[in-house]
């Protein structure tokens, strides 16, 4: 944890290890065996134990294909991408460097360019999103973005589809992004928390349509 082995380093054999720590072998295995269940050592039988330092996604990502198929959690990830994007939006009005400001004028840009083009403006909307992590300059949050992203992919192009979505989406995106330029905090936040609600009431819209 302390960082003295980096990931994938393999660790010195079980009899220097118990020498070293003043223990038994069978206390040290069961210790290596605890710190394998835990992700923190990779046992590899012929090979010898290894540092490893699980990433976020390797717990998230397993869950990625029950939610796309069960359409029902839909509604439970939009809340909890609320609570993350609108806290995301705060901290990148303050965080953003002049390079990342710029880059979410241009995904805004293209986004008007795509109008005419439902799937590659789901794209740039996307990649405005996914930009507005990265400004936070904050690393849980980005790979809790990127985790979770397979699932904004399907959930958007599914959403361009509903009717004044396009129009809906540049307005709330505008208005994001004008709040981020101006570094106001509160603003963005009040920006994002509308985009969330006006995304959550098009799906509701949406799904009684379905019925």
């Amino acid at each position: 944890m302390q960082g003295h082995w980096e990931k994938g380093e393999k660790l010195p054999g079980e009899i220097e290890l118990a020498k070293q720590f003043g223990v038994s072998r069978s206390t040290l295995r069961e210790a290596l065996r605890t710190l394998s269940s835990n992700g923190l050592v990779k046992i590899k039988h012929g090979e010898g134990n290894f540092a490893w330092y699980p990433e976020v996604e390797e717990y998230l990502n397993p869950l990625m294909p029950r939610l796309l198929v069960e359409r029902e959690d839909i509604l439970s990830i939009m809340e909890a991408r609320s609570m993350v994007e609108v806290q995301t939006a705060r901290l990148a009005a303050t965080r953003a460097s002049e390079e990342e400001r710029a880059e979410l004028q241009s995904l805004l840009e293209e986004m008007e360019a795509s109008i005419d083009d439902r799937k590659q403006f789901a794209h740039y909307d996307h990649a405005f999103h996914k930009q507005i992590a990265i400004a936070t300059n904050n690393n849980v949050i980005i790979k809790i973005y990127e985790a979770i992203e397979v699932f904004l992919v399907s959930q958007q192009l599914e959403i361009v589809d509903y009717a004044d979505a396009i129009e809906r989406g540049v307005n709330d995106h505008r208005a994001i992004l004008d709040a981020i330029l101006d570094s106001d905090e509160q603003r963005a936040a009040d920006a994002m928390r509308k985009h969330m609600k006006h995304t959550y009431q098009a799906i509701m819209a949406n799904r009684g349509k379905e019925k």
